[in-house]
């Protein structure tokens, strides 16, 4: 399993700096949770090709807890969860739960779609601070659900994984944004690896790059 995971892993880092999902910009990017980044991953445009999609649905299926069976999907409000979830469903035969973040002020006015009970695994694409899949899995949790895991392709860094940890919700992910930036290190421009240095220095990362 390491040696699949690594080597999906692999291909996904390569993947996303090949087709520029991942992002190194000297003009900061405002992330969904309100605050800036040098460093950004847009797996929206990356995810409409299927090979790229059928790569991600795969790392993700690899990464859910060996030994868990009865589970259910939980997909978030985000524009790639529901994708991802969708692939997945068909591959593993699982149902899914969607999550609004917000009761849609329209048609059945819910914040929940399908059936929240027993397991469920959060999907999403990538998460900076936990917040939405946290939000989801109090939701969740309070219709009578269990859920333990979340799983993503990666983490800007490890405040979300102990964010989600302190709401009892194992992150299971490819790479965090460390690793991606070691594997990419030397594709880098001079330019992007001094952007790279500044968002280290911004947000005080104990981030270990040449």
């Amino acid at each position: 399993m390491e040696q699949t995971m690594e080597k999906l892993k692999n291909e996904y880092i390569n993947a996303i700096y090949a087709e520029k999902a991942f992002l190194v910009k000297e003009k900061p990017l405002r992330l969904h949770h309100g605050g800036e980044s040098h460093l950004y991953l847009n797996h929206r445009e990356f995810l409409s090709k299927y090979k790229y999609l059928d790569l991600l649905s795969n790392i993700y299926i690899e990464l859910i807890p060996k030994g868990l069976e009865n589970f259910k999907l939980g997909a978030l409000d985000s524009q790639m969860s529901p994708v991802l979830c969708g692939l997945i469903s068909a591959k593993l035969e699982k149902d899914i739960v969607i999550v609004k973040e917000n009761i849609t002020p329209y048609g059945l006015e819910q914040k929940i779609y399908g059936n929240p009970s027993g397991e469920i695994v959060l999907i999403d694409d990538m998460t900076s601070t936990g917040t939405m899949p946290i939000n989801a899995a109090k939701a969740l949790r309070e219709k009578g659900a269990t859920v333990k895991n979340l799983i993503v392709s990666a983490c800007r860094d490890l405040s979300a994984v102990e964010n989600t940890a302190k709401e009892d919700i194992k992150t299971l992910y490819a790479a965090t944004f460390e690793e991606i930036l070691k594997t990419l290190w030397e594709k880098l421009s001079d330019s992007e690896k001094n952007t790279v240095r500044k968002e280290i220095g911004e947000k005080k990362y104990n981030w270990e790059l040449r």
